[in-house]
């Protein structure tokens, strides 16, 4: 089915939108949008971001965003763009920073300037339990400058098979449409994602599992008076030890997390990223080792 109809279909009814335009992976659609959106002007990307939006964006501007360790919610602030702005990249949630726009001062935004196109990322966001609320992608179904990009590479557990999603209403997807998938999407990956999208079920005992998961563990960071959560609403948690160089101790017992150094600002250095297992026993795992290393840390401080 090269023209992928099925597929398409099947995306359609799943969330309720009326166009698709399929990438090999959401990474395809930011280069094909970037191209796009670099013949009409300049693009603004709220940062920190996934590193390739920039890197494919030619000559952007970086607006960085505000927030509270403390808040599971950023804001727009004062906000405010010059003529030559675009495009627009939001990443909603935010995957490095683990923090989420709320979705009434998102489509404020959107509707204060209609002459730009915002390209809204939801990749991360099927992890959330609140995502129907939270996600605009019903308002591209109606706006005519808004773009939002899914993956199924995330939740639906498809990253090596790479295929992903735009929707909106805008003329800008025509022309990405016609710069073509960089690669065809595989039947093995169409005759999955097919399936997964019929039993809905598997999908959502997952999400409860992550939920479950990140609850329990968000519990036991917070049990050690060293630790400092910062509020997330992806599938990772977020966290640093007022003592301790927590990356470093992490890396001794096999647990590779993400040093967020680089991503956070200079108030809040010492953050780590690690993602939730689904798994039980892996889960089970990286929670005793947890309790281990700050048992060990716990009379010295």
């Amino acid at each position: 089915d090269y023209r992928y109809v099925e597929l398409t279909n099947s995306i359609k009814k799943e969330f309720n939108v009326n166009n698709v335009v399929l990438g090999c992976g959401s990474e395809d659609l930011i280069i094909r949008v970037n191209t796009a959106l670099r013949e009409r002007g300049k693009i603004v990307i709220f940062t920190p971001n996934f590193y390739r939006i920039a890197e494919t964006a030619g000559d952007y501007k970086q607006v960085r965003i505000d927030y509270n360790v403390k808040s599971e919610f950023v804001d727009f602030g004062k906000t405010t763009f010059d003529k030559g702005v675009k495009g627009v990249w939001i990443s909603n949630p935010n995957p490095m920073i683990g923090k989420i726009y709320k979705k009434s001062g998102l489509l404020r935004l959107i509707n204060k300037y209609k002459k730009i196109i915002f390209v809204v990322d939801e990749s991360t966001i099927d992890f959330n339990d609140k995502s129907n609320k939270q996600s605009v992608i019903s308002a591209a179904q109606r706006l005519n400058n808004l773009i939002v990009i899914r993956s199924f590479s995330k939740l639906y557990g498809t990253a090596g098979l790479r295929v992903g999603f735009a929707t909106g209403k805008t003329k800008l997807l025509k022309e990405v449409e016609k710069l073509g998938l960089t690669f065809p999407v595989n039947g093995v990956a169409e005759y999955f994602i097919k399936t997964v999208l019929k039993n809905k079920s598997t999908i959502t005992n997952i999400r409860k599992r992550i939920c479950k998961h990140k609850a329990s563990l968000e519990k036991l960071l917070l049990s050690n008076k060293n630790i400092i959560l910062s509020r997330s609403v992806t599938n990772c948690v977020f966290f640093k030890h007022k003592k301790i160089n927590i990356f470093e101790e992490l890396l001794k017992m096999n647990i590779l997390a993400l040093n967020m150094d680089d991503q956070y600002d200079r108030n809040n250095k010492g953050f780590v990223r690690i993602t939730v297992h689904t798994s039980k026993n892996l889960f089970n795992n990286l929670c005793s080792c947890l309790s281990v290393l700050f048992k060990k840390y716990e009379k010295r401080f």
